[in-house]
């Protein structure tokens, strides 16, 4: 099978964006199934290579409604079986699914979270005719939609076609086999003896929740002596002089301390010396970095935005409560005061969730199968 993806930028599987991640490892892993894989890289920097797959680097289109002639010949030449776009709100996918429809082949579409109906609310005056103009006609005229975990929000976005659900993942491989225990307490010296949460991710202080755990820590009062919250991961949009401050304006300094983005095995570092894992998201696709600390063991406190398909919820692998400052504060309370009892079951149940829905192979092939079934009704 012939499989062409695209990308708006390129590939970097050690970075904090979740798309980058799940095209990187998806492609890498189809081509290891037998297909032949290509990559449309829209961007004006060296591609990243990935294994087994050909990288087509391309300009960024300038008309962002039609298919540049560089693209359309890529095409002409491959002539891909499949087509598989990713994210939304990508003027590029828009045109060149519309080529791709012109020559007859067929192409899948994974949001990636992006179809979450809160987003509407950023820019909606830009959003709201782009969806329903173009974003919405285009997926609905796929042959399938993936959902990483987010079925009902593309359901509610209005999406007809069929629905694949194949979640984001991990290689596990890529886990270091030793890890450095004492980096927080080299950090922070401040936060030894306490119970330490981690947040590895960028600083989108509205989508992941960080205006609700500030207040919610404060709202711990005393209690909130005895927390450290390490927020890892590059800011976002001006977002750490607002999360200075608004740390400052509730007091709690004392409480929390930003570290900074950090990368590959800093990054596991930080998340295996902690006590917990923090994830108070508003809304997600299925974020890598909830799936990385469960592959490592940690224990997840989790939103049920931020909650894998709702796995942890349902198969007793993680604290899950609600994304509201009530919610971050009694979950904080729950993760604190866990039995070493209750703490090991939920422990061995997120490894088992990794390990029967996250790893790529199995993804791999659930994407496989579903070409498959588009190409075999053609």
């Amino acid at each position: 099978m012939k499989i062409l993806h695209f990308i708006e930028g390129r590939c970097n599987p050690d970075t904090a964006n979740g798309v980058d991640k799940t095209i990187y490892f998806l492609t890498r892993e189809l081509a290891a199934l037998g297909h032949e894989v290509h990559l449309i890289s829209e961007t004006k920097k060296d591609p990243i290579e990935i294994p087994g797959v050909s990288i087509h680097r391309v300009e960024p289109f300038r008309n962002c409604f039609s298919c540049p002639p560089e693209v359309r010949g890529i095409v002409d030449k491959l002539q891909p079986d499949i087509g598989h776009f990713h994210s939304a709100y990508v003027p590029g996918n828009i045109s060149l699914a519309k080529y791709l429809r012109g020559k007859g082949i067929p192409y899948a579409v994974t949001p990636n979270g992006n179809c979450a109906r809160v987003l509407l609310k950023r820019r909606p005056w830009i959003k709201l005719p782009y969806k329903y103009f173009f974003e919405r006609p285009y997926m609905n005229r796929a042959a399938f939609v993936q959902s990483v975990g987010d079925q009902a929000e593309i359901e509610h976005y209005g999406i007809k076609v069929p629905i694949v659900e194949a979640l984001n993942g991990i290689d596990l491989e890529t886990l270091p086999e030793k890890v450095d225990l004492e980096v927080i307490e080299r950090t922070v010296p401040r936060f030894q003896g306490r119970f330490v949460c981690v947040f590895v991710g960028r600083l989108d202080i509205e989508q992941k929740g960080l205006d609700m755990l500030i207040p919610a820590v404060a709202s711990l009062g005393s209690e909130a002596k005895n927390l450290g919250i390490v927020l890892v991961g590059p800011e976002w949009k001006g977002s750490e002089s607002r999360i200075r401050e608004m740390i400052r304006e509730n007091k709690i300094e004392d409480s929390f301390h930003l570290y900074g983005p950090a990368y590959g095995n800093e990054k596991f570092d930080l998340m295996k010396a902690s006590d917990a894992f923090l994830y108070p998201s508003r809304w997600e696709g299925l974020p890598f970095a909830v799936v990385e600390a469960m592959a490592v063991g940690q224990l997840c406190l989790v939103t049920p935005a931020s909650d894998p398909a709702g796995l942890l919820a349902k198969e007793g692998g993680g604290v899950v409560f609600p994304s509201t400052i009530e919610g971050i504060r009694e979950g904080l309370r729950e993760g604190i005061n866990l039995s070493a009892d209750k703490r090991t079951s939920l422990l061995q149940s997120s490894a088992d969730i990794v390990r029967d829905h996250m790893t790529w192979n199995v993804i791999g092939r659930i994407v496989e199968k579903s070409y498959h079934k588009v190409l075999e009704s053609d």
